[in-house]
C-alpha cells in the first residue's frame, strides 16, 4: 500500500472508509486496464489529449449508451459493480439503454435525511473528503488532481469570498446515483458553465498530476442556504459524461435535499464551498481525510453542523 495526495492506493485500486460499517473497501474500477494505459503510457498519453479527454468524444459516447443494444449491458454492470438496483425506480427490464439506467432515480423515501435542520446534507452519493480551511491563492494536491479554489472557480471575487472556509469534495463512482440535491434550504443563482475537457476524476495517474479542477467542464452555482449562509456548488464533469443536467429553477426557493440536477453517464464530482465560519465538519469526515481516505456518505446523510 503507498499513500499519495489524500488518498491510499492497494495495487492500483482505491481504498476508502464506508461510514455506514466503518469498513476499509477497495473501490472496484471499471475499466481498470484502460484507464491505467491511458494515463501511465506514451501512446495512451497520446491518445487521450487527441480524443478521449475531449468533449465529442463523451458526447459520442453518451450517444452510443442511449441506442437501445446497450440494454445489454446493465444486468452485467449491476453485478461487477454491486449495484444497489434495490432502490431503483422499476425493475432492471424497465431500462431501455445503458444511459436511462446509469441516469435512474431512486425512491427518495428509502433515503431519510438527516432530521437536524442544522445538519448539511450530503449532496450525492460519493466518497468524500473534508477540508476544515481553503484559501484563495492556494494550490495543493487532491489524489492525483491539482486543486486551486481560484481556478476552479474561475471568478477570483467568488474565490475570495471563499476563502478561508472549509470545503467537501464528494467523488462519485460510476456505480452510485448520480443525481445531485441540496444540502440545505435557500435560494439557488443561476448556474454558469465553464467549458473545458473530460479527464477521469479519479487518481488513475500514477507519474503525474492531473489538472482536471481547473480544466474539467464545470458548472458554479452561488447558493444562499438557510442555515450556511452564502455558499458554492461545484458539479465537475468527467471523462464520459455526456452532460451536466440542471433541474432547478434559479432564485425558486428550494427545501433541503431537493433535486438539483445529475450527471449523464460517467464518474463526476460535486464540490461544496462555505465561507469562513459557516460550518463544522464532521470529526469522522476530517480524521479519515487526515489520514489521506475518502469515505463514502450518501445523499441526505450529515457532513457537517451549522455554527
Amino acid at each position: 500500500m503507498n499513500k499519495s495526495a489524500g488518498v491510499e492506493f492497494i495495487d492500483r485500486g482505491i481504498e476508502f472508509i464506508d461510514r455506514a460499517t466503518g469498513a476499509r473497501v477497495v473501490e472496484r474500477v471499471h475499466a481498470e486496464g484502460f484507464l491505467h494505459w491511458a494515463y501511465n503510457t506514451d501512446p495512451g498519453s497520446l491518445a487521450l489529449r487527441l480524443m478521449f479527454r475531449r468533449r465529442w468524444f463523451s458526447r459520442a459516447y453518451g450517444w452510443w449508451h442511449d441506442q437501445r443494444w446497450s440494454a445489454s449491458k446493465i444486468a452485467r454492470f449491476v453485478e461487477a459493480h454491486d449495484v444497489r438496483i434495490d432502490e431503483a425506480l422499476g425493475d432492471l427490464e424497465d431500462f431501455r439503454t445503458f444511459n436511462e439506467f446509469f441516469t435512474r432515480e431512486i425512491d427518495l423515501s428509502k433515503r431519510p435525511l438527516d432530521p437536524d435542520p442544522s445538519a448539511c446534507l450530503a449532496p450525492v452519493d460519493g466518497r468524500v473528503l473534508a477540508y476544515p480551511e481553503v484559501h484563495a491563492g492556494q494550490t495543493f494536491q487532491i489524489k492525483r488532481g491539482v486543486f486551486n479554489l481560484n481556478s476552479l472557480l474561475a471568478d477570483d471575487g467568488l474565490a475570495e469570498r471563499c476563502s478561508g472556509g472549509s470545503m467537501i469534495v464528494s467523488r462519485v463512482h460510476l456505480s452510485d446515483y448520480h443525481h445531485f440535491h441540496f444540502p440545505d434550504s435557500g435560494t439557488p443563482a443561476a448556474p454558469r458553465s465553464i467549458p473545458g475537457v473530460y479527464d477521469a476524476v479519479s487518481p488513475y495517474a500514477q507519474h503525474r498530476l492531473v489538472p482536471f479542477y481547473a480544466e474539467n467542464h464545470r458548472m458554479v452555482t452561488p447558493f444562499g442556504s438557510d442555515h450556511f449562509g452564502p455558499m458554492v456548488m461545484v458539479e465537475v464533469g468527467a471523462m464520459t459524461v455526456g452532460s451536466i443536467r440542471q433541474c432547478f429553477t434559479p432564485r425558486a426557493l428550494v427545501d433541503r435535499g431537493d433535486r438539483k440536477g445529475f450527471f449523464e453517464l460517467g464518474g463526476s464530482t460535486v464540490v461544496l464551498l462555505f465561507e469562513p465560519g459557516a460550518i463544522d465538519l464532521d470529526q469522522d469526515l476530517l480524521d479519515n481525510s487526515e489520514a489521506g481516505l475518502e469515505t463514502y456518505v450518501r445523499m441526505g446523510d450529515s457532513l457537517g453542523r451549522a455554527r
